[in-house]
């Protein structure tokens, strides 16, 4: 059976069809089986019209009932050269053609569109897996890998730099402005990756997004021979992006390299008095608009519409709850290094 026109959607025509057509309508598949019926006890049984209109690749006319079909009309469904099933009326054949026409165009519309909806799906997958493999592979490429970049322009055998893009608003600016380049959408991350070949791309593609978009937050890796790894800087700095809130909204590894390293290095343990960070949102968002403003208490105070004195107070009880005073230069390293840990 023809994996497009299956029992289910055979079935399901026949039984809206037969609404507003005022005759019997069955659909066979590609060996001439009834798979949907007006009369469901013909569900599952040879139809020798059928046979015939598959065989000729034309409409057969049946004029008198037998004990193996009724009169009617019987019509291949061809799909791309295919046949992949056969579209029948029950009646006089003058009077049920016109029908059978129109319930074969409904039919055909309707797996044509199927198939186009499981080729995108198709395509999506290939798409998924490829990436999932391009930015996983940390040693040599192999050419089944190399091939599969080639379909998405991707060349691995030059240097390569990869762009994350997040929080984007305007997605359709976005989509137009990154058409020209090898531009992936994660879903589950509401992410792009964009993989590109120079400097200037990066600096040029990430100028126009911010212009773009106000909210987009764009952050980069390093150029190389290996995308995993200009991958993972990227993704580095778009943590130190997010953990921090900071209000820059380009992250170049090679600018942030150190903050983006020592996100991942695990020196205190998890223990209260190496500072505990789990503060009320208020305090959390004055200690990380004090660190966007590197510890200026006039610029703190202006970004967060405070007086000094409230922020004063703010961060005297940052100190209480977590032992580390935000003035002091070492305990404000520690407390961005906490930030970045959560």
């Amino acid at each position: 059976m023809s994996k497009w026109l299956t029992r289910e959607l055979a079935q399901g025509i026949v039984e809206k069809m037969m609404k507003d057509i005022p005759y019997s309508i069955n659909i066979m598949n590609e060996k001439g089986m009834i798979i949907g019926s007006g009369n469901k006890n013909r569900v599952g049984t040879l139809h020798r019209g059928a046979v015939q209109a598959l065989n000729t690749g034309k409409m057969i006319e049946i004029y008198y009932d037998n004990r193996f079909e009724k009169r009617g009309t019987n019509e291949p469904i061809v799909i791309g050269n295919q046949y992949i099933g056969v579209v029948g009326i029950t009646g006089e054949p003058e009077e049920v053609l016109p029908f059978c026409r129109i319930v074969k165009t409904a039919v055909s519309l309707l797996i044509e569109q199927n198939i186009l909806i499981g080729n995108r799906e198709a395509e999506r997958n290939r798409e998924a897996a490829f990436l999932e493999a391009l930015l996983n592979e940390k040693k040599a490429y192999s050419q089944q890998l190399m091939n599969e970049a080639e379909h998405y322009h991707i060349h691995l055998h030059v240097e390569n730099s990869v762009v994350l893009i997040k929080h984007v608003k305007k997605k359709k600016k976005v989509d137009a402005l990154l058409k020209p380049f090898p531009a992936f959408k994660k879903q589950n991350e509401n992410m792009y990756i964009v993989i590109l070949q120079s400097q200037k791309d990066v600096e040029r593609v990430a100028e126009s997004l911010l212009d773009i978009d106000q909210h987009a937050v764009v952050a980069a890796g390093m150029q190389g021979l290996n995308i995993a790894t200009s991958f993972h800087q990227a993704r580095l700095c778009m943590r130190v992006s997010e953990k921090l809130h900071l209000s820059s909204r380009f992250f170049n590894y090679q600018d942030w390299k150190f903050p983006a390293e020592l996100s991942e290095i695990n020196i205190l343990p998890a223990d209260p008095k190496h500072g505990n960070l789990n503060l009320p949102d208020v305090l959390m968002q004055t200690l990380t608009t004090f660190i966007d403003h590197n510890g200026n208490p006039t610029e703190t105070a202006r970004a967060l519409m405070i007086h000094r004195n409230t922020l004063y107070y703010r961060l005297g009880r940052i100190e209480q709850l977590t032992g580390k005073n935000p003035n002091r230069i070492l305990d404000l390293f520690e407390l961005v290094y906490l930030l970045l840990q959560q």
